[in-house]
């Protein structure tokens, strides 16, 4: 949870390997702490991390809290 995920808007643009890199070790530690859900508030984080592990062939995959809280709650009611 501290470090990175190495998408940071431009700098994944500027820095490519870089923010790979950071994005492998942020998903790496994710599948080795045996999570069956990755939730965050952060939209960006999660469209790097979801890519990163779909390039992976992953079946785990990042869900924004939003979306989290309204499944978790039954919706409108």
């Amino acid at each position: 949870e501290s470090e990175c995920c190495g998408f940071g808007g431009t700098f994944s643009v500027r820095m490519p390997d870089i923010s790979g890199a950071m994005v492998l070790d942020k998903t790496r530690a994710l599948k080795e702490s045996g999570a069956h859900e990755v939730v965050s508030a952060d939209c960006g984080c999660l469209m790097n991390i979801n890519g990163s592990l779909e390039k992976q062939r992953e079946a785990l995959r990042g869900q924004h809290l939003a979306s989290f809280l309204w499944q978790r709650t039954g919706g409108a009611r």
